[in-house]
This record gives structure tokens, sequence and C-alpha cells, in this order.
């Protein structure tokens, strides 16, 4: 028995039904599945799962599993879409229905992948070899146990929830295949849009989780999924490690390609160097917010900006997994979003009473404004204490006991904090980078720090005749990267070559610059727009004209 079949079967579930009380013969379930009661969803759900569950637990010929599996597919998927329509692009954390619904898609994915996978290992049985005119339905349960285990990850990804990430059960079956060189061969799958086979499946499962699909909307990937699947030509598996961006795939753990850990092994390396190129190449291009990415000849994906600049980031954390991570336990009280993280380092001020009390000395009449809240209304600014897990140079990875409560969002601001200490509290600036919840309700995040001190700020932008604009509510921080100059974060889109004001405390966040006065920047520009918040920089031609 080889090695690589002897992992085939490993941990393979036996099922919990009755091996009896489903018939597993081709013909008796093609009819079974005809007197389903399709006009009542959840009683065709309940029997289909326990009609999965049972053939797990049966001992069957791998060519009898196969034809009953592919029997009950159609009616299994059936289902599973009409699930996904109760959560699909639904705000999370989903409530207990719709969570419900999700668990049941992903057990089915889940259960048709087992069964496929067993359907191989027991053609094969017992040596591991494909017997004598079987190859061909050992290649088609092998690319249909890779789809549906592709699958239940994707779907875990999408919500994201916690337990199997899109490698879930890969490792196996695809060792499995490329022993017998199967992994190549196509087969016919309608479920997975025609012609499928073993590499591709497993190449477009990697590259989805190289680039960590938690960090992503529900319709960002779907976005990304096609376009995975188009670089699977382009991006190889090697043998050596190549020049360039190419992390390892880890042999034996449920994780995405990465820097590696000192206990696991591997022998392949995932060569993403056309993946993160083409994403440059495709930022030069942007017009109006937009450009192209080309996967393969003639397969163009129009994507924003937005999704762009993500993805490149997701390329550059690749490198950032591998810096020391320390581990940690300690707490850190942190709030979402720009407008409460201001709150807070404006000494627990709403905007209307910062602005009066500004150190210009100048009464900013502002009440009334669409943007700005009573101080009743900010008094109710909601903190929360996380728990970090652990901490590297590039941030943190954090722990809240509470999903519902905290109620966070890809790409949000979070202020942290170590807390009071007989003074007023320093607040650093991160950004969620990614989320999961968790079984027992908590939420995990990555956090991204991108500075350890902020000021809140107003700005407003000054035209050339001297007249202004409305004020925005800001933040200024010092960036991570030496030699970075002013930057702010703000609530309001201001274009580049904007010359802007900078409203601001006489005893503000940063009194190694002195005493605050008149404070006006020649120009700015916008180094990212994120939707919720964008980051500006002081033009450095402008400063420095400024200092001379």
């Amino acid at each position: 028995m080889s090695d690589s079949y002897r992992r085939l079967c490993d941990d393979l579930p036996r099922g919990s039904g009755a091996p009896g009380t489903f018939a597993a013969e081709p013909r008796k379930v093609k009819a079974w599945v005809a007197a389903l009661p399709r006009a009542n969803a959840q009683a065709s759900e309940q029997e289909l799962a326990r009609a999965l569950d049972s053939l797990l637990a049966q001992k069957l010929d791998g060519a009898q599993r196969l034809g009953a599996l592919e029997e009950l597919r159609a009616a299994v998927l059936e289902t599973v879409t009409l699930l996904e329509r109760q959560f699909t692009a639904n705000p999370l954390p989903l409530p207990p229905d719709k969570a419900r619904a999700a668990a049941v898609a992903e057990n089915f994915h889940l259960l048709l992948a087992h069964g496929y996978r067993k359907s191989a290992a027991e053609a094969c049985a017992p040596s591991g070899t494909v017997p004598f005119l079987r190859g061909g339905g050992v290649v088609q349960a092998l690319e249909r146990a890779a789809w549906h285990y592709s699958r239940a990850g994707a779907g875990l990804a999408r919500l994201p929830c916690a337990g199997r990430g899109c490698l879930a059960g890969t490792a196996p079956w695809h060792r499995f295949a490329v022993s017998l060189k199967l992994d190549r061969k196509s087969v016919d799958d309608r479920a997975a849009g025609g012609s499928m086979d073993v590499h591709t499946v497993y190449l477009q499962t990697l590259l989805m989780a190289s680039v960590n699909p938690y960090a992503f909307g529900q319709a960002e990937q779907d976005t990304l999924w096609p376009i995975a699947r188009g670089y699977v030509s382009r991006c190889s598996l090697a043998e050596h490690a190549p020049d360039g961006l190419a992390p390892v795939v880890p042999d034996d753990a449920d994780r995405g390609p990465g820097p590696g850990a000192s206990d696991e092994t591997h022998s392949l390396w995932l060569d993403l160097r056309a993946f993160a190129e083409d994403i440059e190449r495709a930022l030069a291009r942007v017009q109006d917010g937009q450009s192209e990415l080309v996967p393969a000849a003639g397969h163009g994906v129009r994507v924003g900006n937005d999704l762009l600049l993500r993805l490149r980031r997701a390329f550059g954390q690749i490198a950032a997994r591998g810096l020391v991570r320390l581990p940690a336990g300690h707490g850190l009280d942190t709030v979402l979003g720009l407008s409460g993280l201001h709150y807070f380092l404006a000494g627990q001020r709403d905007f209307d009473t910062f602005m009066r009390q500004s150190a210009q000395g100048t009464v900013h009449v502002i009440a009334g404004a669409a943007w700005t809240q009573g101080g009743a209304g900010m008094a109710k600014v909601a903190r929360f204490t996380g728990k970090v897990l652990d901490q590297s140079l590039g941030g943190y990875r954090m722990t809240w006991e509470n999903a519902e409560q905290v109620r966070a969002r890809v790409g949000e601001l979070v202020g942290l904090s170590f807390g009071e200490d007989g003074g007023e509290q320093d607040w650093m600036v991160g950004v969620m980078r990614w989320l999961r919840y968790e079984d027992d309700g908590g939420l995990s995040a990555g956090v991204e720090l991108l500075s350890r001190r902020g000021s809140a700020v107003a700005l407003r932008v000054v035209s050339a005749d001297g007249g202004s604009r409305q004020v925005s509510r800001a933040v200024e921080i010092v960036p991570m990267e030496p030699g970075a100059g002013r930057c702010f974060l703000s609530n309001a889109v201001i274009e580049s070559g904007s010359r802007v004001e900078v409203i601001h405390d006489m005893d503000g966040q940063f009194p190694e610059i002195g005493t605050r006065g008149p404070d006006l920047l020649p120009e700015v520009e916008v180094l990212l727009n994120a939707g919720d918040y964008v980051l500006l920089g002081e033009r450095q031609s402008a400063a420095a004209g400024a200092a001379a």
C-alpha cells in the first residue's frame, strides 16, 4: 500500500446513520430521488442528509457508491442553492436561522466530498492501484471530491466562518491523483462549469487561499474564484523554490501557502509571480477607478481599483507572515470606525465641541450640519475589550467574545489602546484586514497597524481665493514607515492637489511639533480611497517648498 493511498483512506468519516436505512443501488436511488417531496424544501433537505450519511456508513463497491452519489448529486446541489439564497448578501454575523442554512449547505458539500473520496478509495482497494477499466470512475470520483471539498471551504470563507479553510481535505486526494498520474485527466462536470480536472481544482483552491479570502467580501470572492481559475495555467507548482513570490505549500496542514512552520513538511512551492505582476500592470492602467485583469489569453475580467489594491496587499502579506509572531494574551480596548476613534482621541468630545474648542481660537459654527452628532449621541460610542492572541511588527491577531456586539467589517478602521493609566488614553490606529466568525459566537480578526499614535483633527479645503468648504472629521497619524510625511485619515473625499487647513487642539497628541498655530498644507495627495475613509498625505514637493 502506497503512502498516498493510506492518506487518502485516513480519517474518512464512517457516517452516523444505520447502514441499511438507504438502498444504494443506483436504479433504486434514482427512483428515490424522483419521489422526494420537492414542494417541501425542508423535508427534502432532511431526507437527502440522511441518505448521504447512511451511504457513508455502508460498505460498498467503489463503482456502486459512485453511481449512487451521481444520482443524488443534482438534488443535493438544488437544495444547496435554495439554502444559499437564505444567507447570501446578508450582513454578518448571520442571525441563527441563516447561520443554520449556511452550516447545512457546507455540510452537504462535505458529505458529497467524503462520499466521492471513499468511492475512489474503495475502487482502488486494497493495494491503492487502479483496477483494469476502472480508471474513468476513479478520475471522476477524485474530481468530484476535489470540487466539493473546495466548495465547502469556499462557503466558509464567504461568510466567513471558523473551521475548515479553503484547503479542507485537499492534500490527500491531490497527492493520490498525482501518484497515479490522474491529476490532469479531465471529466465532464456541469456543476463545475464544464470539463474539469483535479489539478485545476487544486491550483484554483491554492490561489484563493494564498490571497486570504477572509479579507474579501462575498461578492469579491465570487469575482476572485474565476480569476484564480484563469491563472492556473500560469501559476505552477515547483519542486524547488523559484526566485520571487513563491510561498510554501504545506503537505499536512490545512492552511494556505505561506512561509511554513517548523513542524510542517513540504515539497512544493506555489509560483505566484505571474499573478502578482499582472496586478501591478492592472494598477498602472486604472482609469475612473476600474481596470482589467487578463489571467489568460482572451479572458479579461473588469475589476475595481480597491480590489486590485487589496490583492497587492495580500501578496505583500505573504512575506509578512514570515515575521516573528510573539504569543500574547493581554487585552486591548478597541473602538471601530473613524467617528468613534476621533471621539476618543478628542478626549471623548463630540465633533461639534471639538471644533468650538480648537486651537485657532475661532468659533467654527457647525451646529445642524448633516455629518455632526450631538453630545448625547456620541456619548454612546462603544468600545470593546479584545484579546491579543499573537503579534508581530505588522500588527495583531485578536479575538472578541461577542461578534454580534462588535459587528466589525473588513477594511474598517479600529482604534487600539492599552487602557487608561491615570490619564487620557493613547490610541493606536489600525485597520481590519480579515475577519472570521468563530463557532462559539466570538470574532477573530487580523489587525494591521497603521500608526502607533493618532491625533484628532479636522480638515478644511481652502480654495485659491481664500474661500473654504465645510470641515470634515479626520485623524492625523504617524505612519509606520520611516521617513513618511504627514498623513491623515478623513471621512470626506478630498481631491489630490487641494490646499488643506488642519484644525487641531493646542494640546494635541504630537507635543514634539510644538505650539499649535495656523496649519496649512499647500498640497495633499490621495494615497488610498478605501471607501469608508480616505488616506491623505502631504505632497512632499509642496512640503519641501514650504520649508524652504
